[in-house]
């Protein structure tokens, strides 16, 4: 899914966005019945409303709590990301997350 953020950092303080790229992985069992291990409308559902309402077109220092006691960072944002989506998916289900904050960076949160 793609978003749009802005934040400021220690080392760019002036406030700037990017248009972000979330990969989400699954990890488990494929139900016999459906073939899946999740429906992915539903994974859209879950990641549209934990991540997209969340931080689309907010200001991730001023707009949220998430940042108060770190910094912005990618490497924090994909672990906040991380931490939401694992909270909303069922038990153990989430693998991993990709946040690409430009199209040549790429941070990674796995368990």
């Amino acid at each position: 899914m793609s978003f749009s953020s802005a934040h400021q950092t220690d080392v760019r303080p002036s406030t700037h966005g990017h248009n972000y790229e979330l990969e989400v992985t699954l990890r488990g069992d494929v139900d016999l019945e459906t073939g899946m291990v999740m429906d992915l409308k539903q994974l859209r559902d879950v990641m549209e409303s934990v991540v997209g309402s969340t931080f689309d077109h907010r200001h991730l220092d001023r707009d949220t709590s998430y940042f108060d006691q770190r910094p912005s960072t990618a490497e924090n944002f994909a672990t906040v990301v991380f931490d939401l989506l694992d909270g909303a998916l069922p038990s153990g289900a989430l693998h991993r997350v990709r946040l690409s904050p430009d199209e040549d960076l790429t941070v990674e949160v796995s368990r």
